[in-house]
């Protein structure tokens, strides 16, 4: 029967959702920061949810709604109803325990008042009790799962129907001041006004008590007629009192979840923009890979690190042959296309710590961290391998002529006589004597007895050779 009443109480909530989902105003505006309510919810509300799916037009849209129930983005409904469930689990915990020891203490009042239902009484409150006792053990341990809304609605009503059979069973003839069916409107209070319920659970726990609390009314000997009307109107009052002002609770729940929400895209976007903007910086609009001011600052970071760890620090410095000639040749155009896939080719020969730039014009460079002179020196071959294995047409030095570049290589561990700058001085001269030496090849100096020692990874924003 709860669980028919539950199914019937979701199909009621759907229902008022559906229809607040077509009740917005768009032209209403509201500051919604400015609700206190919403400002103290929202400041203890957790949010570690993704709302990549999530539509802002459509929070707005909501916020903006002057239905009783703000309707939620199916994208977000999931994601609400979790935190919901976690916020309230604790507080209903709470309530439901203060509830059964007031509701239990009733039974002190039945000495004299129904001293004939005293034991029934007492073993109907047992097993309440226990009842009680078993789902706040199981919903500590979060093992009610699906089912927490319809335990929830059933240790609830429980104590209403209990009432209402000890109403129900007490003799006419006995002189009572009906504490029993007295308790009930305060037992839906407690539970409508007190205890946080959904919208399906309030319309579910107040149905039924009001159903039963109404019937037990009818048929109950010991209840004056001349009182009926009164109870039964304040039961009702009640109730509509307790739905309404959960309706409200609810609704102030979803904007305050809804506000955080938005609030969250924005500042996802804004972080989003800024990454964007940083990565333009630091990147080399032609060619995409990191630019001057990259590499200027991934030097000084690389060198400070390997000066601590004393570590090597590699740097190779690349230049396109003759490019000069092929841009007269075949325009800029064709030379923005060649500096792109001489970049592309180079760039896949280098390792995943090392960090590929433009150095300006024609002139490329890498940080090559942890690496000694033999390691930069095989990268750098593997480089002007692969640009020259490309088979990119230079009309501009010869019918056969091919694009090529020359490399500069150098490798240097930190210490109090060098710094970066030594580094690449090293590097640029080196790259100076390949370039006169016949271009298409690699000058590193002396590093036939250099060995590599590995390499680290370093973090940075730059983008990746």
């Amino acid at each position: 029967m709860v669980r028919l009443t539950c199914c019937f109480g979701q199909w009621l909530a759907r229902r008022v959702e559906s229809r607040s989902a077509t009740r917005v105003s768009p032209g209403r505006s509201k500051d919604f920061d400015d609700d206190p309510d919403c400002g103290a919810a929202l400041s203890k509300l957790p949010v570690d949810y993704k709302l990549a799916a999530a539509s802002l037009p459509e929070i707005t849209q909501a916020l903006h709604s002057a239905a009783w129930v703000i309707p939620l983005p199916a994208e977000l409904r999931p994601i609400y109803d979790h935190e919901q469930l976690a916020l309230r689990r604790g507080h209903n915990r709470r309530v439901l325990i203060i509830m059964t020891i007031i509701f239990d203490l009733f039974w002190l009042a039945q000495f004299k008042s129904a001293p004939a239902i005293l034991l029934p009484s007492l073993m109907l409150r047992a097993g309440m009790t226990v009842l009680l006792a078993a789902f706040v053990m199981l919903d500590g341990r979060n093992r009610l799962g699906r089912a927490y809304g319809t335990a929830l609605v059933t240790i609830a009503v429980m104590a209403t129907v209990i009432s209402a059979v000890l109403t129900v069973m007490t003799p006419a003839t006995t002189t009572t001041n009906m504490s029993d069916i007295r308790s009930i409107p305060l037992i839906l209070m407690a539970t409508g006004l007190i205890a946080r319920l959904t919208p399906a659970e309030v319309y579910s726990n107040t149905g039924i008590s009001v159903a039963v609390f109404v019937g037990s009314l009818l048929i109950a000997p010991s209840i004056p007629h001349g009182e009926l009307a009164s109870l039964i109107l304040m039961d009702v009052a009640i109730g509509a009192g307790a739905v309404v002002l959960n309706l409200r609770l609810e609704t102030r729940d979803r904007r305050v979840f809804l506000l955080q929400a938005s609030d969250r895209i924005n500042r996802a976007e804004l972080v989003a923009r800024n990454r964007g903007l940083l990565m333009e910086t630091q990147t080399d609009g032609l060619t995409g890979v990191a630019n001057r001011r990259c590499f200027d600052e991934m030097l000084t970071e690389s060198w400070a690190a390997a000066k601590e760890q004393n570590d090597p620090v590699g740097l190779i410095m690349m230049d396109i042959d003759h490019f000069k000639l092929f841009n007269d040749h075949y325009g800029h155009s064709g030379g923005d296309d060649c500096l792109r896939m001489v970049a592309s080719a180079a760039r896949r020969e280098t390792r995943n710590s090392d960090l590929f730039a433009r150095y300006g014009g024609e002139e490329f460079i890498v940080i090559l961290p942890g690496a000694r002179l033999e390691t930069v020196f095989t990268i750098a071959e593997r480089m002007r391998l692969a640009v020259e294995s490309m088979g990119l047409r230079h009309a501009g030095i010869g019918q056969n002529g091919i694009v090529t570049a020359s490399f500069g290589a150098a490798s240097m561990v930190p210490s109090p006589e060098n710094s970066s700058m030594t580094l690449f001085e090293a590097a640029d001269s080196n790259l100076y004597v390949a370039k006169h030496g016949g271009r298409n090849r690699v000058a590193a100096g002396d590093w036939s007895a250099a060995d590599d020692v590995g390499s680290f990874a370093h973090r940075s924003d730059c983008p990746r050779g």
